[in-house]
């Protein structure tokens, strides 16, 4: 074998292992970056679930019809408060 071609069989072979090197990184970076958004997708999940969760506890009858007369108590509450008077000084202008 001459000189040039051992110098071409040698770098074709680094180039080989480069692209190797290369495409394996760019591998990983894609990997961790599907498990990112998987970890942000469970996130996700599991917000959706505690709100609606949340949704149907406030829809139960049960608790509605519990919380009606405590409603109730506030609406009187606060229209028997009395309205602190506004006066106007003056007339228009």
């Amino acid at each position: 074998m001459s000189l040039f071609r051992t110098i071409a069989v040698l770098l074709g072979g680094v180039a080989l292992m480069l692209g190797v090197v290369i495409v394996r990184a760019e591998t990983t970076r894609l990997h961790y970056e599907t498990s990112q958004r998987e970890l942000k997708f469970e996130q996700l999940r599991h917000q959706l679930r505690e709100a609606e969760m949340r949704l149907a506890c406030l829809r139960d009858p049960m608790r509605i019809r519990e919380r009606v007369p405590e409603v109730v108590r506030q609406l009187i509450e606060e229209n028997a408060a009395p309205e602190s008077p506004n006066p106007r000084r003056g007339g228009r202008r």
